[in-house]
């Protein structure tokens, strides 16, 4: 039976632990114990609830497909897998299956063969046995903004509306500093420093935390959201649900603001990412290197941002150099 809007979970950072826990729930019995054993271990490598939500999904049916052929325990069923008993699952599974969800599954498989090496079901190289997905490192462009459609995103008036001065200081948010969505969810009243207009973002992904000098733009819309029309509220992030419970605005919630927004202004409907592609592009294409752009972005590897290099066609041609001439 479908769930009403009220039945629903709000999101907040707790309710990934809950989906989390729902996903581990919802599985067969026989599953569960070795579910919750392998979330607990994935945790423990770092990985955050909501990519373990996802691994856990994939992972299940990985178990299903195994104990279907044994009848056995999950630990029994293991340990007698080969590594052609993975790579049969994993052909069978691609065939009705996207290109998105083989990466899922894939991701998830290795991962839980390591986990089962952990626990002595398997061994060590099992995980190895999972087939590769062809892919070619840098093979695509950064989906950014172009400057003419960013104008638009930018000046285009804003329609009346319940969250006007939020959306508003969300997208000059993302626009200006070319943080990611989870980022701005995140920002707290506290990572504002106003005496020194300066401001902070957490870091995210495994990055770095960035810093930031507050633009006069982004603090005069700041600014506005706080003293007219943010709830009165106890909560110490910055942006807020709108109706009770005044709690954090979630990270979903801000991609369908922004692709909402570009629709309204006419543009195609594209995520927030968008915009954190067009500032790495527009400070490539300033002159900036790609060191200062990934300390910008708070990668702390070089090789997040070399995919930028791609776009800056004027200095990939100073790079080139003409072909060399076969003697006769």
């Amino acid at each position: 039976m479908k769930k009403t809007k009220k039945e629903r979970l709000v999101w907040s950072p707790e309710s990934q632990r809950v989906y989390m826990r729902r996903t581990i729930e919802s599985a067969p019995v026989g599953n569960r114990q070795p579910l919750r054993a392998f979330a607990d271990w994935l945790e423990a490598q770092g990985v955050g609830p909501a990519s373990i939500t996802v691994r856990l999904r994939s992972a299940s049916l990985f178990i299903d497909a195994v104990k279907a052929r044994r009848g056995v325990t999950c630990a029994r069923a293991f340990q007698s897998l080969t590594p052609d008993g993975v790579e049969d699952f994993f052909v069978r599974y691609g065939k009705d299956h996207g290109i998105s969800m083989r990466r899922y599954m894939r991701s998830a498989m290795r991962s839980f063969l390591k986990f089962a090496a952990s626990r002595g079901w398997v061994g060590c190289d099992l995980a190895d046995a999972v087939p590769s997905l062809l892919s070619y490192r840098l093979r695509g462009l950064p989906r950014g903004l172009s400057d003419e459609e960013m104008s638009t995103l930018l000046g285009s008036p804003w329609d009346r509306g319940e969250c006007v001065c939020r959306d508003r200081a969300i997208v000059f948010l993302l626009a200006t500093y070319g943080v990611r969505r989870q980022q701005v969810s995140a920002l707290q009243l506290a990572d504002i420093n106003w005496c020194d207009r300066t401001i902070t973002f957490a870091a995210h992904k495994g990055g770095k935390a960035i810093y930031h000098s507050l633009t006069q733009t982004v603090a005069e819309s700041l600014a506005d959201y706080l003293r007219n029309e943010r709830p009165i509220s106890d909560c110490d992030y910055v942006f807020l649900r709108h109706w009770p419970p005044h709690l954090r605005l979630g990270p979903m919630a801000i991609s369908t603001m922004v692709r909402s927004r570009m629709v309204r202004c006419g543009l195609p409907p594209r995520g927030p990412h968008s915009l954190r592609h067009a500032f790495a592009t527009r400070l490539l294409r300033a002159g900036q290197s790609v060191k200062a752009i990934a300390d910008l972005l708070g990668h702390r590897s070089l090789d997040a941002v070399a995919v930028y290099a791609k776009v800056d066609h004027a200095r990939l041609l100073e790079s080139a150099v003409d072909w060399p001439e076969v003697a006769p």
